[in-house]
């Protein structure tokens, strides 16, 4: 059998060490301090854990957020991309197609819609990283949109072509020298430098670099108004009458194959280019007129200028500030 311990305590009245008795008062009241204690360390040991250890549950959760907010991410720049392809889509739509149909406009709040007030995306607030989700549903949500637009925008287009067949048989579609004769194209429509006087002036056309005696071509099904010398600066000169308030000209021309009052088609050699003229160097400048007023003739190329052509043709124009003539 055990032998119960007994303290002592040394008496310096006595000199001697005299047995302690424990009462169970002492007792009670030590058990309960280190309980307390004992609490105290548990329950900060506890909170250290918890937040600088992950259990195996949390840390497969916080894992499982991280590859979703990266893919969130990914997909966020993936909209993004095609919203970029889109608004070009839209641009051509809006400047080309619609244009040269003569179709109304669509209103940018129609393609876009309004998703600010609305309160479809309240329940994602809930959600972890809610801003990351948010902007990236709110944006498939305006690029559905965009697209369903844009398709009964082409539903309404091909209906237009069916109803005007010969309209757009008529109307300058085709550019007017063959790629293969172009040295480059030297200027586009817009304010440019005069090569003579050095002046800021609007080029009301295009002008394609060619040597002297390549091709030009009609663009579209239209009687010639006028074939012949044009002294205000044209040269030898061709201007045809499409009908639908379509006009296309034609200058510094070398040679005419054509006369006044002669039908002609689209694709049909009309003329020689030449250096006619007020012009610097053998070049053809080309006009396309709706309701006598000068349009962008670089809308009127949809016929056979593929989506990487006009991009090219684009970016040429862009970068040449000096018109020819």
């Amino acid at each position: 059998m055990a032998k119960k311990s007994i303290k002592y305590r040394f008496n310096e009245d006595t000199l001697s060490f005299e047995p302690i008795e424990s009462k169970a008062k002492d007792k009670l009241k030590t058990f309960t301090l280190h309980s307390i204690l004992g609490l105290v360390f548990g329950f900060i040991a506890f909170i250290i854990y918890s937040n600088f250890f992950d259990s195996p549950e949390a840390k497969r959760l916080k894992d499982q957020n991280m590859e979703l907010e990266a893919q969130y991410e990914i997909l966020l720049r993936q909209t993004q991309e095609i919203g970029s392809l889109l608004t070009d889509l839209e641009q051509r739509d809006e400047n080309m197609y619609r244009a040269i149909l003569q179709a109304e406009p669509i209103p940018s709040e129609l393609r876009r819609g309004n998703f600010e007030r609305t309160n479809r995306y309240a329940s994602l607030a809930q959600m972890n990283d809610n801003a990351l989700v948010m902007m990236t549903t709110r944006e498939v949500d305006r690029l559905s949109r965009r697209v369903y637009i844009q398709s009964k925008s082409y539903d309404e287009l091909v209906e237009l072509m069916r109803q005007n067949e010969e309209k757009l048989l008529c109307i300058p579609s085709i550019q007017p020298v063959l790629n293969e004769d172009l040295k480059r194209e030297a200027s586009g429509y817009g304010w440019r430098i005069d090569p003579i006087y050095g002046t800021r002036k609007f080029h009301k056309g295009m002008d394609f670099s060619a040597p002297v005696g390549s091709d030009v071509y009609a663009t579209g099904n239209g009687v010639v108004v006028y074939a012949g010398y044009e002294r205000g600066g044209y040269g030898n000169f061709i201007r045809i009458n499409h009908g639908f308030n379509y006009e296309t000209y034609y200058a510094h021309l070398s040679k005419i194959l054509v006369k006044r009052g002669q039908k002609v088609v689209r694709g049909e050699v009309i003329a020689k280019v030449g250096n006619t003229g007020k012009s610097v160097g053998p070049h053809l400048h080309y006009e396309v007129r709706l309701r006598g007023q000068p349009q962008n003739p670089v809308h009127y190329y949809f016929m056979d200028l593929s989506p990487e052509e006009y991009d090219d043709m684009l970016q040429i124009l862009a970068n040449t500030g000096k018109a020819m003539d």
